[in-house]
């Protein structure tokens, strides 16, 4: 994700264009901006919910939820789920070079 990407709220991945939302596109780049580390639910409730006075009744679903259409969007092989404790990281695979 380039920094256009960003602010456009979209990502490449494989030469495709895909859209993500606001929550997404926060959730992506503190992912890519952390990795390898794995990010904690409670850290990236923080970033997608900085005002704590605007989030939602139950901000842990709303994460899970956000994270999922993400993993569905850039694949399931991209992001590895390690439980609610540890939470999410990305993960790096070569390409196929055949």
């Amino acid at each position: 994700m380039t920094w256009p990407q960003y602010r456009r709220g979209e990502c490449s991945i494989d030469h495709w264009i895909i859209g993500l939302s606001r929550a997404e596109t926060e959730l992506l780049s503190t992912l890519l901006i952390r990795y390898p580390a794995p990010v904690t639910v409670r850290d990236l409730i923080e970033i997608v919910y900085p005002d704590p006075d605007a989030e939602p009744e139950c901000p842990e679903a709303q994460i899970v939820q956000q994270m999922s259409r993400l993993t569905r969007k850039i694949g399931a092989f991209r992001l590895e789920n390690h439980g609610r404790r540890i939470g999410y990281r990305l993960c790096q695979f070569p390409h196929d070079t055949r």
